[in-house]
């Protein structure tokens, strides 16, 4: 089933038009507020979620964006599963957009899983810190959570709806989780999934030791093929382990919306004087050059998340005609 709106070959258009012309290309939503808990169902996070955007607010937000052109667009916060509306806001974002979608994986059911794709999602992306159930419970503090996540990626496999829908794991890795890697790839490969490495946030204060490890994923890139983070991310993998990867495009090539459609310049600034401003106050083209002046005095060298790894890939020339062939492919 396609969605509504613009067709792929018009939203592709758009989103290379805007590149073309200097503006952002891909931004994260954080549909629900951020909570660094894995447990779903407290009382503070309900009341939280509460202040929140409805579906007619996020279909807004959706269409407001799509203004300035289309733009890859990763649905995330503590679990996009967690909203009943989910589908609904998928198809708002597929319009004009291309979605994405990061879950933990323990929420998702066959007939949530074919909604989504149905509704237009292009990728699923499972955070999955371990092959191992027991060291990746210890990491989530939520014993089962492995078994979940598993299960949501055979699930996501088996329910989508086009045969060029992606799902990718996503796994945070720091020396000698290294040596873990090829079994967590190997459990990847029995799902028809692909694998995205970063490093785990926030980077230590303490820098170096990296060892060779972008010529070490190189090697495990080179036995596994599902490991689908390129080469160039690699190096600046090991460079922000070593110090920090400095010139981050966050307000430039890409930037983030709050569950309340307020923006700002990535997911990891959400003061009051970080906030650029709110979709429904007039739309994107007034925010711009506010991103950019936040990008233009930012030093921060503080992450190297797969987020931004892939966007700053993508964000060159032969970046984007390579990524964009592999980011869309409906």
């Amino acid at each position: 089933m396609s969605p509504p709106g613009a067709t792929a070959r018009v939203r592709k258009a758009r989103l290379v038009g805007a590149f073309l012309a200097g503006r952002p290309v891909h931004c994260t939503w954080q549909l629900l507020p951020r909570c660094e808990s894995f447990c779903l169902f407290c009382d503070h996070r309900a009341e939280a979620a509460a202040e929140g955007l409805d579906t007619e607010g996020c279909t807004e937000v959706a269409e407001r964006l799509g203004s300035a052109g289309s733009f890859l667009v990763s649905l995330t916060g503590s679990d996009p599963f967690l909203r009943s509306d989910l589908p609904a806001v998928v198809a708002a974002v597929a319009r004009w957009h291309f979605p994405l979608l990061v879950t933990n994986g323990w929420l998702v059911t066959d007939s949530s899983a074919r909604a989504v794709w149905e509704a237009g999602l292009e990728v699923a992306t499972v955070t999955l810190f371990d092959a191992d159930a027991g060291r990746h419970d210890e990491v989530t503090g939520v014993a089962g959570s492995h078994v979940r996540a598993v299960s949501a990626l055979a699930t996501l496999v088996r329910a989508r709806t086009r045969p060029r829908q992606r799902v990718n794991v996503r796994t945070r890795l720091v020396g000698d989780d290294l040596e873990r890697l090829p079994a967590l790839l190997d459990l990847a490969a029995g799902h028809r999934a692909t694998v995205v490495v970063e490093a785990a946030f926030p980077l230590p204060d303490k820098r170096g030791g990296a060892n060779g490890l972008g010529e070490r994923l190189r090697e495990i890139g080179r036995r596994h093929r599902n490991l689908r983070t390129s080469g160039g991310v690699f190096e600046r993998l090991e460079q922000a382990l070593d110090g920090g990867v400095p010139g981050c495009l966050a307000g430039r090539a890409f930037f983030n919306i709050d569950h309340r459609g307020r923006l700002s310049k990535c997911l990891e600034f959400q003061g009051d004087d970080d906030r650029v401003g709110a979709l429904a106050d007039g739309g994107l083209a007034p925010l711009l050059p506010r991103l950019k002046a936040h990008h233009e005095a930012n030093g921060c060298q503080a992450c190297w998340y797969a987020s931004r790894a892939e966007t700053e890939a993508l964000y060159t020339v032969r970046g984007f005609l390579g990524g964009l062939a592999d980011l869309v492919r409906s």
